[in-house]
């Protein structure tokens, strides 16, 4: 088992990869999104306690959603991150296998029942001081595949990639097909999208001080995204100061724009059940005060919500 964030990093790509490889073995059906998160958030529930807390809503309202919050109390600051969960399409199509370099993400580009938005535009238009990213979970197959064996971004069982690079794409497919000349853009494949592909480390397990703490604090794991953010850009367009990746890390409470952000958690155990989150929300404690400002976690096992 795991016994630091920087391990975790390492070996749970590992798992979902090679849990991904299982399903083949399956007669019917195959793992979805939201059982990828649950156990990648399962996962981070073996470090619970005073430095991480974990919110499940009573009901999600997309499986694939997820919200992580690093959260420094004695300086007051913290970044959020609004990660929507997507996986690879199966190596196999009614018993055909698909050529690696056509392995695609599938569910890119869902519209929700009753939605007039595909999925990929409510990410993107997270509201300040989120930071929208994709979580992609990748088959060990495919990671291990010779195919992405040259010069590019590594792919894993988990990648991340910011939904800024990703939903660009995602139009260019969109535009293309409704052009008066039409074309059929593969965007949505694992081979195209790939060099805009990063570790897990980056939020985990990020360079720089820690102050001592189990888990990174936010000005760490910002500086870390700024600089995988800085990479995919070299070469493009892309503005480095693209708004998307200045809204971390976020201010103190009192510098706050919407007061929604910076609150306490409430004192309770480090896994619960909050009516007042919309998805499950991971919170890194770092920067502990020995004041009223930091809460405190107990080790309760009663069933606890609010």
């Amino acid at each position: 088992m795991p016994t630091t964030m920087c391990d975790l990093a390492k070996t749970l790509p590992l798992l979902i990869g090679r849990l991904l490889d299982r399903e083949a073995k399956l007669k019917r059906g195959r793992f979805r999104e939201e059982t990828m998160t649950d156990i990648f958030t399962g996962a981070l529930a073996a470090f619970a306690g005073p430095e991480l807390v974990i919110q499940y809503p009573i009901e999600a309202v997309t499986g694939g959603d997820l919200d992580l919050r690093f959260w420094h109390i004695a300086t007051g600051r913290e970044l959020q991150l609004r990660i929507q969960a997507k996986r690879l399409s199966a190596a196999f199509n009614s018993k055909k296998a698909v050529n690696i370099a056509h392995r695609s993400y599938h569910e890119l580009l869902h519209k929700p029942p009753r939605s007039a938005k595909f999925q990929f535009e409510t990410l993107v238009d997270a509201p300040p001081p989120w930071v929208p990213l994709y979580m992609f979970y990748n088959h060990q197959s495919a990671a291990d595949d010779p195919y992405f064996a040259g010069v590019g971004p590594t792919v894993s069982g988990v990648n991340l990639a910011f939904a800024a690079d990703v939903v660009k794409e995602l139009k260019l497919k969109l535009n293309a097909a409704k052009a008066k000349r039409k074309s059929v853009k593969h965007h949505k494949r694992l081979s195209h999208l790939r060099e805009h592909l990063f570790g897990l480390e980056a939020i985990l397990c990020p360079g720089g001080d820690w102050e001592g703490a189990g888990v990174p604090p936010p000005d760490v794991v910002s500086a870390s995204l700024r600089e995988r953010w800085a990479a995919r850009g070299e070469g493009t367009a892309r503005p480095k100061d693209e708004d998307i990746i200045l809204r971390i890390p976020s201010e103190p409470l009192e510098m706050l724009p919407d007061g929604r952000f910076g609150r306490r958690i409430p004192d309770g155990p480090p896994i619960r059940v909050d009516r007042t989150v919309e998805r499950p929300v991971v919170t890194f404690i770092s920067g502990r005060t020995g004041d009223d400002r930091t809460p405190i976690i107990t080790e309760e096992s009663e069933r606890w919500s609010r």
